[in-house]
């Protein structure tokens, strides 16, 4: 969900002498908030486990998960802990639309790029997926280390290694659709109706009547897709909405007691507590650095 002051993250902050192309490795933490940007990136999950809160949904990750992410897509990934012993390390490889364009239209519709043009020119999609033998962590090493020794010929390599690696993730995209879920649909059922009465109490009993099926279904769906228990993606739910209400300017009048209960705690000790478990800072000072 794009709130209208949202952070847009540029590319001309990590471009560097006309290349469009940066690549990194970092630690993820509850600092970064939600955020878009006006250039196409692709992140990997390179070490440990979290949430990945993208457009409308939240996705549980771990290591082997990549996603691309057009222009315009709000994201943000979320530790499972704020222990430094349970850390979420993700690759991030960005690049702009013209060099995007370009090396997905140099080859011929038959040389298999046609689902990457489909994206330029009709956008908004992102993409989810998983590799099975390290396949995706081996081209973004590549391209790490093109990047970061800069040897003679590296933008040359690199647009090669982009190109590898979406071709890579076409394969992966196949076989993916091969065998996909039947129960994406009633997930994504799931989240809104989860998300739309946050302020209230929710039971798996008032979930199941609304969407439609039974509460065990619900539990095998919640599992299947993010890696969570009912009450855990419930909380998640919570304390990330609660992060975006405390990272916007206009709620500024809103007390941390106002926000918890919009989001169904109405015990602010309970959510000061849960929100410091699952964030590492208090709410305060969450919203200071936001």
């Amino acid at each position: 969900m794009r709130r209208p002051d949202m952070h847009v993250e540029k590319g001309e902050e990590f471009f560097e002498n006309g290349f469009a192309i940066f690549v990194n490795k970092v630690y993820e933490h509850f600092d970064l908030p939600e955020h878009l940007h006006d250039f196409y990136e692709i992140s990997y999950v390179w070490e440990g486990s979290g949430f990945h809160y993208i457009g409308d949904q939240t996705i549980r990750v771990s290591k082997g998960d990549l996603f691309f992410i057009p222009i315009g897509i709000s994201h943000i990934f979320r530790p499972s802990s704020p222990h430094p012993n349970k850390p979420l390390r993700i690759g991030n490889c960005i690049f702009d639309a013209s060099l995007f364009h370009f090396l997905t239209s140099i080859l011929p519709e038959q040389y298999h790029m046609y689902r990457f043009n489909d994206l330029a020119q009709h956008g908004g999609q992102w993409l989810q997926m998983r590799e099975q033998s390290g396949e995706f962590e081996q081209v973004m090493s590549s391209l790490l280390s093109e990047f970061q020794q800069k040897r003679t010929g590296y933008e040359t390599m690199m647009c090669g290694l982009l190109l590898q690696l979406l071709i890579v993730m076409g394969r992966t995209i196949e076989h993916e659709e091969a065998s996909s879920s039947p129960n994406q649909d009633r997930m994504e059922a799931v989240l809104r109706s989860i998300r739309s009465r946050l302020a209230d109490k929710i039971t798996l009993a008032s979930l199941a009547k609304e969407v439609g099926i039974g509460t065990r279904q619900i539990q095998r769906i919640i599992t299947e897709h993010t890696g969570a228990s009912f009450s855990e993606l419930i909380s998640h739910e919570r304390i990330n909405q609660s992060c975006r209400l405390l990272a916007d300017p206009s709620n500024r009048v809103l007390s941390i007691a106002d926000i918890a209960a919009a989001v169904g705690i109405q015990d602010p000790k309970r959510f000061y507590r849960l929100f410091k478990e699952k964030t590492g800072v208090t709410p305060a000072t969450y919203r200071r650095r936001n």
